[in-house]
Order: structure tokens, then sequence, then C-alpha cells
């Protein structure tokens, strides 16, 4: 199966009632990501990226991939 993004803007809660009437008709498996699900994405990116900084920094002790799973 080929994933495909597309990028919609619809105006109102109608628009996006047809666009996934549309998508179901056809017969095409999808699913619809927020706005804010990808802010939140990008927040959780920039912690990340704040995290290797101060690691680089020497403020942060490395750890290895085994004891960064142990913590979750």
């Amino acid at each position: 199966m080929e994933t495909l993004r597309i990028k919609a803007y619809p105006k109102n809660k109608k628009q996006i009632k047809s666009i996934e009437d549309f998508l179901s008709k056809e017969g095409i498996e999808f699913e619809l990501v927020e706005k804010e699900e990808f802010l939140e994405f990008l927040g959780e990116i920039g912690s990340s990226l704040s995290q290797v900084k101060q690691i680089q920094d020497g403020n942060s002790k490395k750890q290895t991939a085994k004891d960064f799973l142990n913590e979750l």
C-alpha cells in the first residue's frame, strides 16, 4: 500500500465530513491528523533537541539506549 500526504484546508466541519465520506466511499483507508496533534509532535521534537544540546554542552550526562528504554 502506498501512503500519500494530502493537505486540505476545509473551511468548516461540513467540508471535513464531505472529504471523509468521499474517501470512505472510494474504499480508501485514511486518518485525520489534527493541527494540534502536529504542533504537539513539533513540541516533542523541540524538547528532544534541547536535551541533545544539554548533553553536548555537558549539562546533562549521556546514557545508553538500554538505560533510556528502561526508564520508559
